[in-house]
């Protein structure tokens, strides 16, 4: 992850960051579409930071749903199966 923070006249400190991008299965690093403002570069800086981690936790936590989701429908396949080979 790379952070770059600039100062502009009419909006204060921004800053963009640079990542592995989730919808291009995360092997991709391109800019996120976010852009972050703070009334300083280092304010700016914390909030992508920030950002990046409330990120990275969003997608555990639903790629920790995916696999829950994943389990169990291979417990229900594999019930139906043995229910049809008792049949």
């Amino acid at each position: 992850m790379e952070v770059i923070t600039w100062t502009s006249a009419n909006h204060g400190a921004i800053a963009r960051i640079r990542m592995p991008m989730p919808s291009k299965g995360g092997s991709k690093i391109g800019w996120s579409p976010v852009v972050i403002h703070g009334s300083t570069e280092a304010e700016a800086r914390d909030k992508a930071h920030a950002f990046y981690q409330s990120e990275l936790e969003r997608l555990s936590a639903r790629a920790d749903g995916k696999a829950r989701r994943l389990e169990k429908m291979a417990a229900a396949r594999a019930s139906k199966r043995e229910e049809a080979s008792h049949a």
